[in-house]
Protein backbone atom coordinates (compact mmCIF):
# COMPACT_ATOMS: atom_id res chain seq x y z
CA UNK A 1 0.00 0.00 0.00
CA UNK A 2 2.90 2.05 0.57
CA UNK A 3 3.94 1.64 -2.60
CA UNK A 4 0.83 2.61 -4.31
CA UNK A 5 0.72 5.83 -2.56
CA UNK A 6 4.23 6.94 -2.90
CA UNK A 7 4.08 5.79 -6.98
CA UNK A 8 5.11 7.33 -9.45
CA UNK A 9 7.96 8.04 -7.81
CA UNK A 10 10.29 7.80 -11.46
CA UNK A 11 9.61 8.16 -15.04
CA UNK A 12 7.58 5.64 -16.80
CA UNK A 13 7.94 4.06 -19.78
CA UNK A 14 5.61 2.75 -22.44
CA UNK A 15 6.78 -0.14 -24.68
CA UNK A 16 5.33 0.19 -28.06
CA UNK A 17 5.73 -3.02 -30.41
CA UNK A 18 5.84 -0.73 -33.31
CA UNK A 19 8.06 2.23 -34.88
CA UNK A 20 7.93 5.71 -34.62
CA UNK A 21 5.15 7.22 -36.81
CA UNK A 22 2.93 4.12 -36.63
CA UNK A 23 -0.80 4.57 -35.80
CA UNK A 24 0.14 2.46 -32.34
CA UNK A 25 2.88 5.02 -31.92
CA UNK A 26 0.90 8.11 -32.77
CA UNK A 27 -1.80 7.21 -29.79
CA UNK A 28 0.55 6.17 -27.03
CA UNK A 29 2.10 9.45 -27.37
CA UNK A 30 -0.68 11.72 -27.27
CA UNK A 31 -1.87 9.46 -24.22
CA UNK A 32 1.72 9.35 -22.75
CA UNK A 33 2.13 13.35 -23.10
CA UNK A 34 -1.16 13.34 -20.67
CA UNK A 35 -0.13 10.93 -18.62
CA UNK A 36 3.13 13.30 -17.68
CA UNK A 37 0.69 16.13 -16.99
CA UNK A 38 -1.47 14.00 -14.71
CA UNK A 39 1.02 12.26 -12.74
CA UNK A 40 3.64 14.45 -12.12
CA UNK A 41 6.23 12.08 -13.93
CA UNK A 42 7.84 12.00 -17.43
CA UNK A 43 6.28 9.32 -19.00
CA UNK A 44 7.69 8.22 -22.12
CA UNK A 45 7.56 6.03 -25.29
CA UNK A 46 10.46 3.44 -26.47
CA UNK A 47 9.85 2.00 -29.52
CA UNK A 48 10.20 -2.27 -29.46
CA UNK A 49 9.56 -3.50 -33.18
CA UNK A 50 9.56 -7.22 -33.84
CA UNK A 51 8.05 -10.47 -33.50
CA UNK A 52 4.19 -9.41 -33.71
CA UNK A 53 4.76 -7.54 -30.77
CA UNK A 54 6.85 -10.11 -28.67
CA UNK A 55 10.13 -8.25 -28.85
CA UNK A 56 8.15 -5.16 -26.34
CA UNK A 57 5.94 -8.13 -24.47
CA UNK A 58 9.42 -9.92 -23.38
CA UNK A 59 10.88 -6.50 -22.49
CA UNK A 60 8.19 -6.09 -20.24
CA UNK A 61 7.90 -9.34 -18.39
CA UNK A 62 11.92 -8.46 -17.93
CA UNK A 63 11.07 -5.60 -15.25
CA UNK A 64 9.72 -5.40 -11.73
CA UNK A 65 5.86 -5.34 -11.65
CA UNK A 66 6.22 -1.77 -9.86
CA UNK A 67 4.10 0.39 -12.73
CA UNK A 68 7.75 2.27 -13.74
CA UNK A 69 7.14 0.01 -17.78
CA UNK A 70 4.14 -0.13 -19.63
CA UNK A 71 2.95 -1.80 -22.37
CA UNK A 72 1.26 -0.31 -25.42
CA UNK A 73 -0.88 -3.36 -26.11
CA UNK A 74 -1.84 -4.07 -29.57
CA UNK A 75 -4.17 -6.43 -31.54
CA UNK A 76 -1.51 -8.51 -33.01
CA UNK A 77 -0.23 -9.56 -29.33
CA UNK A 78 -3.22 -11.89 -29.47
CA UNK A 79 -2.23 -13.62 -32.15
CA UNK A 80 1.44 -14.88 -30.58
CA UNK A 81 0.27 -18.02 -28.91
CA UNK A 82 -1.18 -19.69 -32.05
CA UNK A 83 1.32 -18.01 -34.64
CA UNK A 84 4.37 -18.47 -32.61
CA UNK A 85 3.51 -21.47 -30.21
CA UNK A 86 7.58 -22.35 -29.44
CA UNK A 87 7.90 -18.46 -27.87
CA UNK A 88 4.11 -18.63 -26.24
CA UNK A 89 3.43 -16.24 -23.85
CA UNK A 90 0.32 -16.85 -21.70
CA UNK A 91 -1.59 -13.28 -21.82
CA UNK A 92 -4.14 -13.86 -19.03
CA UNK A 93 -1.47 -14.71 -16.98
CA UNK A 94 1.47 -12.55 -17.28
CA UNK A 95 -0.59 -9.19 -18.22
CA UNK A 96 -2.61 -6.81 -16.51
CA UNK A 97 -4.49 -4.97 -18.46
CA UNK A 98 -5.21 -1.15 -17.77
CA UNK A 99 -7.14 0.31 -20.41
CA UNK A 100 -8.32 0.26 -23.96
CA UNK A 101 -7.43 3.27 -25.51
CA UNK A 102 -8.76 3.68 -28.92
CA UNK A 103 -10.26 1.57 -31.84
CA UNK A 104 -9.15 2.21 -35.95
CA UNK A 105 -11.39 0.79 -38.24
CA UNK A 106 -10.24 -1.28 -41.50
CA UNK A 107 -11.00 0.34 -45.07
CA UNK A 108 -11.17 -2.63 -47.91
CA UNK A 109 -9.10 -0.74 -50.96
CA UNK A 110 -8.07 -1.68 -54.13
CA UNK A 111 -5.66 -0.65 -56.91
CA UNK A 112 -7.28 1.92 -59.09
CA UNK A 113 -6.97 -0.02 -62.19
CA UNK A 114 -8.98 -3.43 -60.94
CA UNK A 115 -12.32 -3.14 -62.39
CA UNK A 116 -13.96 -3.53 -58.90
CA UNK A 117 -16.82 -0.63 -57.34
CA UNK A 118 -17.64 -2.76 -54.59
CA UNK A 119 -16.75 -5.45 -52.35
CA UNK A 120 -19.51 -7.91 -54.00
CA UNK A 121 -17.79 -7.42 -57.20
CA UNK A 122 -14.32 -7.93 -55.75
CA UNK A 123 -15.47 -11.71 -54.40
CA UNK A 124 -16.83 -12.20 -57.69
CA UNK A 125 -13.61 -11.21 -59.80
CA UNK A 126 -11.79 -13.60 -56.77
CA UNK A 127 -14.27 -16.46 -58.00
CA UNK A 128 -13.57 -16.00 -61.15
CA UNK A 129 -9.68 -15.61 -61.07
CA UNK A 130 -8.45 -17.83 -58.51
CA UNK A 131 -5.24 -17.44 -56.73
CA UNK A 132 -4.98 -14.22 -59.39
CA UNK A 133 -4.94 -11.66 -56.79
CA UNK A 134 -2.32 -10.55 -54.39
CA UNK A 135 -2.66 -8.84 -51.06
CA UNK A 136 -0.02 -7.60 -48.83
CA UNK A 137 0.69 -6.64 -45.23
CA UNK A 138 3.16 -5.86 -42.97
CA UNK A 139 3.60 -9.48 -42.34
CA UNK A 140 2.52 -12.56 -40.72
CA UNK A 141 -0.06 -12.19 -38.11
CA UNK A 142 -0.66 -8.31 -38.59
CA UNK A 143 -4.42 -7.04 -39.26
CA UNK A 144 -3.88 -6.60 -42.71
CA UNK A 145 -3.03 -10.18 -42.94
CA UNK A 146 -5.50 -12.19 -40.53
CA UNK A 147 -8.11 -9.48 -42.26
CA UNK A 148 -7.49 -10.63 -45.62
CA UNK A 149 -7.60 -14.30 -44.39
CA UNK A 150 -10.78 -13.69 -42.30
CA UNK A 151 -12.19 -12.32 -45.78
CA UNK A 152 -11.26 -15.37 -47.68
CA UNK A 153 -12.70 -17.86 -45.32
CA UNK A 154 -16.07 -16.32 -45.12
CA UNK A 155 -16.63 -16.17 -48.61
CA UNK A 156 -14.95 -18.96 -50.11
CA UNK A 157 -12.38 -17.02 -52.39
CA UNK A 158 -8.83 -17.79 -52.62
CA UNK A 159 -5.75 -14.93 -53.03
CA UNK A 160 -1.77 -14.92 -52.12
CA UNK A 161 -1.09 -13.29 -49.64
CA UNK A 162 1.78 -10.52 -49.99
CA UNK A 163 3.99 -10.14 -46.59
CA UNK A 164 6.33 -7.27 -46.39
CA UNK A 165 9.64 -6.85 -44.28
CA UNK A 166 8.32 -2.27 -44.03
CA UNK A 167 5.42 -1.37 -43.84
CA UNK A 168 5.97 1.21 -45.97
CA UNK A 169 6.70 -0.51 -49.00
CA UNK A 170 2.92 -2.02 -48.96
CA UNK A 171 1.32 1.25 -50.49
CA UNK A 172 3.69 2.19 -52.98
CA UNK A 173 3.30 -1.63 -54.76
CA UNK A 174 -0.49 -1.52 -54.03
CA UNK A 175 -0.78 1.89 -55.81
CA UNK A 176 1.72 0.27 -58.61
CA UNK A 177 -0.26 -2.88 -59.29
CA UNK A 178 2.11 -5.71 -57.64
CA UNK A 179 -0.94 -6.00 -54.81
CA UNK A 180 -4.52 -5.48 -55.96
CA UNK A 181 -6.50 -4.95 -52.63
CA UNK A 182 -5.25 -4.90 -48.83
CA UNK A 183 -7.35 -4.24 -45.61
CA UNK A 184 -5.81 -1.21 -44.95
CA UNK A 185 -6.16 0.65 -41.31
CA UNK A 186 -8.35 4.32 -41.51
CA UNK A 187 -5.53 6.79 -40.32
CA UNK A 188 -3.37 5.18 -43.32
CA UNK A 189 -6.20 4.59 -46.11
CA UNK A 190 -8.10 7.81 -46.16
CA UNK A 191 -5.24 9.96 -47.26
CA UNK A 192 -4.69 7.38 -49.67
CA UNK A 193 -8.25 7.19 -50.71
CA UNK A 194 -9.29 11.30 -50.85
CA UNK A 195 -5.87 12.27 -53.16
CA UNK A 196 -7.26 9.59 -55.69
CA UNK A 197 -4.18 7.19 -55.30
CA UNK A 198 -6.45 4.27 -53.89
CA UNK A 199 -10.54 3.33 -54.06
CA UNK A 200 -11.71 2.17 -51.26
CA UNK A 201 -14.89 -0.17 -51.68
CA UNK A 202 -15.98 -0.88 -48.06
CA UNK A 203 -15.47 -0.32 -44.17
CA UNK A 204 -14.37 -3.43 -42.52
CA UNK A 205 -16.47 -2.06 -39.30
CA UNK A 206 -19.50 -1.45 -37.56
CA UNK A 207 -20.47 2.17 -39.30
CA UNK A 208 -19.37 4.37 -42.11
CA UNK A 209 -15.95 6.34 -41.50
CA UNK A 210 -17.02 10.09 -40.75
CA UNK A 211 -14.10 10.83 -42.99
CA UNK A 212 -15.30 8.75 -46.20
CA UNK A 213 -18.69 8.78 -45.77
CA UNK A 214 -19.64 7.52 -49.38
CA UNK A 215 -18.46 4.34 -48.56
CA UNK A 216 -20.45 1.21 -47.48
CA UNK A 217 -19.74 -0.86 -44.79
CA UNK A 218 -19.19 -4.33 -45.77
CA UNK A 219 -22.32 -5.22 -43.84
CA UNK A 220 -24.35 -2.64 -46.03
CA UNK A 221 -23.29 -4.49 -48.79
CA UNK A 222 -24.70 -7.69 -47.75
CA UNK A 223 -21.95 -9.68 -46.90
CA UNK A 224 -22.78 -10.05 -43.03
CA UNK A 225 -21.20 -8.84 -39.80
CA UNK A 226 -17.30 -7.75 -40.40
CA UNK A 227 -15.71 -6.25 -37.80
CA UNK A 228 -12.05 -6.23 -38.09
CA UNK A 229 -11.14 -2.88 -36.28
CA UNK A 230 -7.65 -2.51 -35.48
CA UNK A 231 -6.82 -1.28 -31.32
CA UNK A 232 -4.62 0.12 -28.95
CA UNK A 233 -4.48 0.01 -25.18
CA UNK A 234 -2.55 0.05 -21.95
CA UNK A 235 -1.41 -2.97 -20.25
CA UNK A 236 1.23 -3.43 -17.07
CA UNK A 237 2.95 -6.66 -16.00
CA UNK A 238 0.60 -8.87 -13.77
CA UNK A 239 1.39 -8.21 -10.04
CA UNK A 240 1.43 -4.86 -10.44
CA UNK A 241 -0.52 -3.10 -7.55
CA UNK A 242 -4.33 -2.86 -7.97
CA UNK A 243 -4.04 0.54 -6.97
CA UNK A 244 -1.75 1.79 -9.56
CA UNK A 245 -3.61 -0.09 -11.83
CA UNK A 246 -6.72 1.79 -10.62
CA UNK A 247 -4.79 5.10 -10.84
CA UNK A 248 -3.65 4.57 -13.98
CA UNK A 249 -7.43 4.19 -15.45
CA UNK A 250 -8.77 6.41 -13.93
CA UNK A 251 -6.10 8.92 -15.77
CA UNK A 252 -6.59 7.30 -19.11
CA UNK A 253 -10.42 7.42 -19.09
CA UNK A 254 -10.39 11.17 -18.07
CA UNK A 255 -7.30 11.90 -21.42
CA UNK A 256 -10.01 10.07 -23.04
CA UNK A 257 -13.09 12.34 -22.37
CA UNK A 258 -10.69 15.09 -23.21
CA UNK A 259 -12.02 17.65 -26.40
CA UNK A 260 -8.89 17.95 -27.94
CA UNK A 261 -7.44 14.30 -27.21
CA UNK A 262 -11.14 12.83 -29.24
CA UNK A 263 -10.39 15.47 -32.16
CA UNK A 264 -6.22 14.26 -32.07
CA UNK A 265 -7.63 10.99 -32.29
CA UNK A 266 -10.13 11.08 -35.21
CA UNK A 267 -7.70 13.07 -37.09
CA UNK A 268 -5.68 10.02 -36.86
CA UNK A 269 -8.53 7.81 -38.01
CA UNK A 270 -8.88 6.65 -34.34
CA UNK A 271 -11.99 6.75 -31.83
CA UNK A 272 -11.45 6.11 -28.16
CA UNK A 273 -12.46 3.75 -26.46
CA UNK A 274 -12.87 4.32 -22.40
CA UNK A 275 -13.60 1.64 -20.33
CA UNK A 276 -12.50 -0.38 -17.23
CA UNK A 277 -10.18 -3.03 -16.75
CA UNK A 278 -11.86 -5.98 -16.91
CA UNK A 279 -13.75 -4.64 -20.00
CA UNK A 280 -10.42 -4.45 -21.89
CA UNK A 281 -9.11 -7.69 -20.66
CA UNK A 282 -12.55 -9.45 -21.34
CA UNK A 283 -11.79 -7.89 -25.60
CA UNK A 284 -8.32 -8.98 -25.26
CA UNK A 285 -9.64 -12.61 -24.58
CA UNK A 286 -12.52 -12.55 -27.44
CA UNK A 287 -10.54 -11.01 -30.18
CA UNK A 288 -7.52 -13.62 -28.92
CA UNK A 289 -10.35 -16.40 -29.51
CA UNK A 290 -11.60 -14.98 -32.64
CA UNK A 291 -8.20 -14.37 -34.55
CA UNK A 292 -6.71 -17.56 -32.96
CA UNK A 293 -9.72 -19.28 -35.22
CA UNK A 294 -8.61 -17.72 -38.12
CA UNK A 295 -5.17 -18.69 -37.84
CA UNK A 296 -6.17 -21.95 -37.18
CA UNK A 297 -8.38 -22.70 -40.20
CA UNK A 298 -5.81 -20.76 -42.50
CA UNK A 299 -2.87 -23.27 -40.94
CA UNK A 300 -0.59 -19.86 -40.69
CA UNK A 301 2.96 -20.16 -39.75
CA UNK A 302 4.53 -16.58 -39.13
CA UNK A 303 7.82 -16.13 -40.39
Amino acid sequence: MALAQAWPSKPIRVLVPYSTGTPPDISSRLVAMHLTKALGQPVYIENKPGAIGLVALKELLRQPADGSTLLCMVMPLVTTPALLPTQAVDLQKELQPIAQVDTAPTVLVVNNDLPVKSARELIELMKTRPNSLNFGSGGNGTPAHLTGELFKQLHKVTATHVPYAQFSQVAPDLMGGRLQFMFLTSSVAVPLVTSGKLRAIGIAAGKRLAALPDVPTLSEQGLGEFDSSNWTGLAARAGTSPDIIARLNKEVTAILAKPEVIAQLKDQGMIPVPGTPQQFAQYIASESKRWTEVIRKAELIAQ
